[in-house]
């Protein structure tokens, strides 16, 4: 999210997370939060919340989504993670923690000095 100008979470945000990675979302399948996200916060960096997509209008998923903030200046970006979506964080939502307790995280790759 944007690190300098004013924004609301909203459901086109995660569409194009989605799109980022490769998975085609329909807005009108992503159900967001009941309590809006706003920023730029910086006491939401690397934490996450919780949303639910209707796969083919059916079955509820939920999806573990983190709030990264984002500058277009290199200089004022916030400093490299590694593998940020394998490292366990806060709830935006305290109500949230026991279905992101029970949410996957991202295993670590291996490096090549492990194989």
């Amino acid at each position: 999210m944007n690190k300098e100008n004013p924004w609301t979470i909203q459901p086109w945000h995660i569409r194009c997370s989605f799109r980022k990675a490769g998975i085609h979302v329909p807005e009108y399948a992503i159900k967001m939060p009941d309590k809006p996200i706003s920023g730029p916060d910086f006491s939401l960096e690397n934490r996450d919340f919780l949303i639910t997509v209707t796969v083919n209008g059916l079955e509820k998923a939920n999806v573990r989504c983190r709030i990264h903030h984002w500058s277009t200046n290199p200089s004022n970006r916030m400093p490299y993670v590694k593998y940020p979506c394998s490292l366990k964080t806060e709830p935006i939502f305290e109500e949230d923690a026991p279905i992101l307790d029970k949410l996957r995280l991202i295993p670590l790759p291996k490096e090549k000095s492990d194989v």
